[in-house]
């Protein structure tokens, strides 16, 4: 019986000698994307598609997670052949515009913004000086602030569709999340286009684009140099979508594997709730 076993045994004991070898060079651990990427150091920017540069416009009151949904996509992608602790070049930047302009004062800084019951965020660009900056996508997001915005009797909300104009001239993708439509709207950019967004606010921010060809289903609707999302999760599912068009499927692909997200690849896919009792909430 003895002899019998010993074969065995030592099999066992070299399995268990290879796995410990394994797990000691980090091999067991590794995420599978990590496995299959291969960081180099001889990588330069020279080696992979151009880095593009994504514009931000925040306001006070914007939504949160059209925020940092949106920008977490173009943030933790890779090029391929490299890994998540890859030193630069990425794919893609990622800047802050702020509503504020430049009072051309010497030394003026963007004053931080505050989202809406959330996180303050230090803007990169005054409104105006972001005009003179190469942007490739530009997106407005959403929020309570977006009212503010727009129903300002001031020369405000004429200034900021000017500005939203001379943007749409200079980017290579308009896009929006969520009520951020209300605004691109209001510009008359998305006449004639068809677009996306919140559900729970559809009417009011149709309102403002009675020319648009609006979808109150999809989650995101590509329309080439516009690109809208629904709201809030809609837009980090459209900003996935972006990541692909813009930097290729695997790209984007590995990001999502980053995130650990349940990435809806498809706008048309509906979202199902569980049965529940009515909670009664004002809406946005």
């Amino acid at each position: 019986m003895r002899d019998v076993m010993a074969p065995k045994i030592k099999s066992m004991a070299s399995i268990c000698l290879t796995l410990v070898m394994l797990a000691g060079a980090g091999v067991l651990c590794r995420p599978v994307s990590a496995q299959i990427q291969t960081p180099s150091s001889t990588h330069n920017a020279s080696s992979f598609p151009r880095k593009l540069r994504v514009g931000v416009f925040v306001f006070n009151n914007f939504e949160p997670i059209d925020v940092w949904g949106f920008i977490q996509a173009f943030s933790i992608a890779r090029y391929i052949g490299t890994g998540y602790d890859s030193p630069p070049p990425y794919p893609f930047e990622i800047v802050f515009i702020t509503n504020e302009t430049n009072p051309r004062i010497q030394g003026a800084m963007p004053k931080p913004v505050k989202s809406y019951n959330g996180p303050w965020v230090a803007p990169d660009f005054f409104r105006d000086d972001a005009l003179g900056q190469p942007i490739d996508v530009l997106m407005i997001p959403g929020g309570a602030g977006t009212r503010d915005l727009l129903m300002s009797s001031d020369p405000v909300t004429e200034d900021l569709v000017a500005w939203v104009r001379a943007m749409d001239k200079r980017v290579s993708i308009m896009t929006s999340v969520c009520t951020g439509a209300a605004i691109l709207a209001r510009s008359g950019v998305l006449d004639g286009q068809p677009a996306a967004t919140n559900h729970q606010a559809f009417a009011w921010v149709t309102s403002f684009g009675p020319r648009v060809m609006w979808d109150n289903v999809s989650r995101w609707v590509d329309a080439g140099h516009y690109v809208t999302s629904a709201g809030t999760s809609a837009g980090t599912d459209m900003a996935f979508h972006l990541v692909e068009r813009l930097q290729g499927r695997a790209v984007a692909e590995a990001a999502v594997r980053a995130t650990e997200y349940d990435w809806h690849r498809d706008p048309q896919q509906p979202i199902f709730y569980p049965q529940q009792a009515d909670v009664q909430t004002s809406g946005r």
